[in-house]
Parts: C-alpha cells; sequence; structure tokens
C-alpha cells in the first residue's frame, strides 16, 4: 500500500472512531468507489453503520491533504526520517531535564541522497550535544551548514520527551497565503464528488488531513478558506468537516469544524479527538 492509500486509510479508521463517540453508533468500511471507477474521479470510501435503521444513512467519505507548501509532504517524512537518526545517535548526550528541537529549511533537506543525509546525521549528531549542554528553556543556537541556517532550541522540560532531539519543518515566506490557496483548492476540487451522493441520500463527510498543523481552528468565516462559488453548497451538502493532524501517515489528532449544520467558530473541547498511533 502506498503512502497516500495509507494516509486515506487511517483517516477512514480515525473518523468512524470519532463517528461512534458522537454517534454511539459503529460504522465499517463498504466499498471504495475512486477504486473501482477507471471513467472519472470518485469518491474515496462508502461507510454503513452497523445498525438497519433509517436514521443511519450511508456516508460517502472524500479524504485529501492540505500542505502549506509545494513538497511539503516529502519534507517532512524526510524530516521525520534523520530525526529518527540525529535522536539514536544522541542518546545519553543530551541534558535529562530538557527536549530539544532542531530545524533545517526545505532547501537543505529536499533531494538529500544518502550520501548527504548521513553527513548531515553525523555533523549534527556530533554539534547537538555539544550545544545542548549550554541551552536553557526557550534559548536557541543556530549555526551555518552548506550556506544554509540550522538552529537547534531548548524546548524545556516535558518528562515524556526529556533527552530527545526532535526536528520541524520551517515554512516559506507568504506561508498563510499559500496555506488558504490550498486549503481552498482542496474544497474545490471535493465538494462536487460529495454533492452528487448527497443528491441521491448519502451523508457526506470531507476528511482534510492537515500536515501543515494550519487550521487547528479556522473559525466560523468561510470567506478566506471556502471558494464563492461554493458557500451555499458548503452548508447545505456536506455533513461532517474533520481537520486531522498526521504524523508519518497516522492521523494524532482530529477536530470536528462542522457537523451537520454546524460551522464552529471555535472548536469545542468534546469534538477534539486524540488517537493513539
Amino acid at each position: 500500500m502506498n503512502s497516500k492509500k495509507k494516509s486515506e486509510k487511517n483517516a477512514c479508521d480515525a473518523f468512524i472512531e470519532i463517528l461512534q463517540k458522537i454517534t454511539g453508533v459503529t460504522y465499517k468500511e463498504v466499498d471504495r468507489p475512486d477504486e473501482k471507477n477507471s471513467v472519472t474521479q470518485d469518491i474515496d470510501f462508502i461507510l454503513n453503520a452497523n445498525l438497519e435503521n433509517a436514521r443511519y444513512p450511508k456516508i460517502a467519505v472524500e479524504h485529501t491533504i492540505i500542505e502549506a507548501h509545494e513538497k511539503q509532504k516529502e519534507y517532512v517524512n524526510q524530516l521525520n526520517g534523520i530525526e529518527k537518526e540525529i535522536d539514536q545517535k544522541c542518546q545519553g548526550k543530551l541534558p535529562i531535564d530538557s527536549c530539544f528541537n532542531l530545524s533545517a529549511p526545505l532547501s537543505l533537506i529536499a533531494g538529500m541522497n544518502k550520501r548527504k543525509k548521513a553527513q548531515f546525521v553525523e555533523e549534527m549528531s556530533s554539534w547537538i550535544p555539544y550545544v545542548a549542554k549550554s541551552l536553557t528553556t526557550n534559548q536557541q543556537s543556530s549555526r551555518i551548514y552548506n550556506k544554509h541556517k540550522v538552529t537547534l532550541w531548548c524546548i524545556g522540560s516535558f518528562s515524556e520527551f526529556n533527552g530527545t532531539i526532535g526536528m520541524i519543518s520551517l515554512r516559506p515566506e507568504d506561508s498563510r497565503r499559500k496555506r488558504q490557496d490550498r486549503f481552498r483548492r482542496a474544497i474545490e476540487d471535493k465538494l462536487p464528488k460529495l454533492m452528487k451522493y448527497k443528491e441521491i441520500g448519502f451523508a457526506t463527510a470531507l476528511l482534510l488531513e492537515d500536515i501543515s498543523l494550519s487550521h487547528l481552528n479556522p473559525g466560523g468565516n468561510l470567506k478566506d478558506l471556502i471558494p464563492d462559488q461554493y458557500h451555499s453548497e458548503f452548508y447545505s451538502k456536506i455533513d461532517y468537516v474533520i481537520i486531522f493532524f498526521s504524523r508519518e501517515n497516522k492521523m494524532f489528532r482530529g477536530h470536528i469544524w462542522k457537523e451537520e449544520s454546524k460551522i464552529y467558530s471555535e472548536i469545542p473541547y468534546n469534538r477534539m479527538f486524540r488517537f493513539h498511533q
């Protein structure tokens, strides 16, 4: 199963878990129309309740990934792989009362071959322990590596992560507009598919996997996020909009932004869900 399919399946499974928690009803996947329809694009999943009850129609589900910038998913996946190697090499060498994050730009990480990646891991694994011992909470230290700025932050004490090193992605300039553009394009692309199923009696769900972690709480103002021609359809034809946050294709949080006629300007705590990875 490729990365996209894994992400789709994991998002659908997380949505089924959310449905069970908010409705008390267990749903199951019964079809994948897009894999069968070779003529036009179709929705990703159809779910059915494990109850013979007209109150619980089948649900047409569409999933898509929102990036903050071009090649973000590739960038984040590369960072995750590098993070694991650096963290392993730094085990036992970092202060045990703090955790640390390392940032490196897309321009440095993108397209690293095995040799360049190994060189970067080796260099950072030597530099980080030396610098980390002099940093206190919220302090940082930067250096230039192959003409790129790399920065180490001391995050502070978090018992679960103390003594570890993580990596965080950096966003390009004008990232807010770029994120909004991608959010709008995702909705513009997916709504027509779901609307067809709504018109024949299905409930509908749009699963937005936000790997940019930028739309934690999109708000109730749709002007910047929903294309003008779809405002009314978004209200009337989409029953659920779930914003997921993922790491390595696995969902770790899910927020209900739209639930039938409700669009949450501030997402309530009981509509925020965490998942074990």
